[in-house]
């Protein structure tokens, strides 16, 4: 008799454990913020990645307006403090696209990861930051020079800031810095100036630790830098989903573009920067043209290869999505 309870205490608590292992796994799945979840209630959860920048802009906005939720999907949004750190989550699959840069982009495709561009994130909005005492781009000779990555636009912008300037890539100092590292370095006199994406432009400028030299516009004239990709996944089997979110990213831009102290006072509660701060790179920053083309990247894709960040060129298609372009 004995045994036979033994047996039956055994069989009860493996049961109770199972079942509160479940519910656990419930709660945690349900409640716990980023945790892995693909359906709410029976809708899509498209989780998209970025970084707390200007060029970030119009999805936070698309994200405020409806407060994450469309008609055909869940929209969450995921702060990333690298692009490193974002670029491995969407390779991986953690997240089902992101704000991100065209070069990586680009980079990751040409590695087989199935994602596609379906809109420009913004146009122009980066800077070139110097010390006070640096009066052109010529005085930078022989000086240090950091970029958040080879793989950036910052790397064109400063090959052909350089070059109207007399000047080649091998008359600098090269360094890869994170964004949020750079004014520090220029403070301390590290580095002569750095490229990067706003509001690290307008930090500088408002802490009086350096000065904006250039505008991106300045060296390129509306060019282009962070792209919208999704996943390949989420374009099969969320058609209706990805042209939702592409229609309103696009809509948001424009919403951007004609309120910049609206989308100053909504992105500063995604960002964590003040308003103040926030206004001055939304005024260098252009959203009200986020359709995305082909024929526009293929110069940009050039530069690359002359800077050999590239080897050969890839054929655009495979990763700019024109069809679902046409259907807006």
């Amino acid at each position: 008799m004995f045994v036979k309870n033994k047996k039956l205490l055994l069989v009860i608590a493996v049961v109770a454990i199972t079942l509160s292992i479940a519910a656990l796994s419930y709660y945690f799945r349900e409640r716990l913020p980023g945790a892995e979840t693909s359906i709410v209630q029976d809708r899509p959860v498209l989780k998209i990645g970025h970084l707390p920048i200007t060029h970030s802009t119009a999805l936070v906005m698309a994200h405020e307006k409806t407060g994450g939720e469309f008609s055909d999907f869940t929209l969450e949004v995921v702060n990333f403090s690298s692009w490193p750190e974002l670029t491995e989550a969407l390779f991986a699959g953690r997240i089902d696209g992101a704000v991100m840069l065209f070069e990586l982009a680009l980079a990751g495709r040409q590695r087989g990861i199935p994602i596609k561009a379906v809109a420009l994130g913004h146009r122009d909005g980066n800077v070139m930051v110097t010390r006070p005492e640096i009066a052109s781009v010529s005085d930078l000779s022989g000086k240090r020079v950091a970029i958040p990555s080879r793989f950036s636009v910052h790397h064109v912008l400063l090959h052909k800031a350089l070059q109207d300037a007399g000047l080649t890539l091998e008359d600098v100092e090269l360094v890869e810095m994170a964004p949020p590292d750079m004014m520090a370095a220029l403070a301390g006199n590290e580095i002569a100036a750095y490229l990067v994406a706003e509001p690290f432009g307008a930090i500088a400028e408002v802490k009086g630790v350096g000065k904006v030299l250039l505008k991106s516009q300045d060296i390129w004239v509306n060019s282009t830098c962070c792209v919208l990709v999704l996943s390949e996944e989420v374009l099969r089997d969320n058609p209706k989903a990805a042209g939702e979110l592409t229609a309103a990213l696009l809509e948001a831009g424009r919403e951007a573009e004609e309120n910049p102290e609206k989308a100053a006072d909504i992105s500063s509660q995604y960002f964590g920067h003040a308003e103040d701060i926030l206004i001055p790179g939304l005024a260098r920053t252009t959203f009200s043209d986020l359709a995305i083309s082909i024929d526009e990247f293929t110069k940009h894709q050039q530069y690359l290869i002359d800077l050999g960040v590239l080897l050969e060129p890839m054929e655009l298609g495979e990763l700019i999505n024109e069809e679902l372009a046409g259907q807006r």
